[in-house]
């Protein structure tokens, strides 16, 4: 069983992207969840760099789909304002191309959608520095930061945005992925969640705690 302590353990992240229904909740279940204070800001905010620096986080991750393609961009910027931030570089899927593209932009790990968000908080602790440790007297237990079902961050996207009431083509346009592939993602939604709709999917997610809204 995993277990994460809630005080040594304790830092900073910021989640930089164009998809808030995505970044929004994933900060706020990192925050309240995993003791990983955190914190969404949009790559298409003009103060970008200043509000990470406000913020000072200990790692930034940036969706290599912020603000057009300029990733590398935003983190260049970073490096200049914050020259000893960790950056987690976020993509569809973690290949030797991506892991390539992060390398020459300078990101210091990459992390896919197409992984579990345990998979996640375990990249940004190693960008981070730190083990996962065996537990503790003042630990928080593993499910707390192990959502039930494993869903991978790009099948929890897909779920807020059926939960937000788009149709499986729409979620296709907001995500940008073919059509078949947004069925094949909406299909293992359903059935990871043992649901026979999507409407008893997003009911389900709901009790169960996988989304809020």
């Amino acid at each position: 069983m995993i277990v994460m302590k809630a005080t040594s353990c304790r830092f900073r992240a910021a989640l930089i992207g164009d998809h808030p229904l995505l970044l929004q909740p994933l900060a706020l279940w990192l925050t309240r969840m995993c003791a990983i204070e955190t914190t969404f800001v949009s790559s298409e905010d003009r103060a970008l760099a200043n509000r990470c620096l406000a913020f000072a986080p200990d790692v930034v991750v940036v969706d290599q789909l912020s603000a057009n393609g300029t990733a590398a961009t935003i983190v260049r910027d970073l490096r200049s304002f914050l020259p000893e931030i960790r950056i987690v570089l976020l993509v569809d899927r973690g290949d030797s191309a991506t892991k390539a593209f992060a390398v020459a932009a300078g990101c210091d790990g990459v992390v896919g959608k197409n992984q579990t968000a345990e998979t996640f908080v375990s990249v940004l602790r190693s960008a981070r520095g730190l083990a996962l440790p065996a537990g503790g007297d003042d630990s928080l237990t593993a499910n707390s930061c192990a959502p039930t079902p494993r869903l991978t961050l790009r099948e929890r996207e897909v779920l807020r945005l059926l939960a937000a009431g788009l149709s499986t083509p729409r979620i296709g346009m907001e995500l940008q992925i073919a059509n078949n592939t947004t069925r094949a993602h909406v299909q293992r939604v359903i059935e990871k969640l043992g649901a026979h709709s999507k409407l008893e999917a997003v009911a389900l997610a709901r009790r169960a705690g996988v989304i809020t809204c």
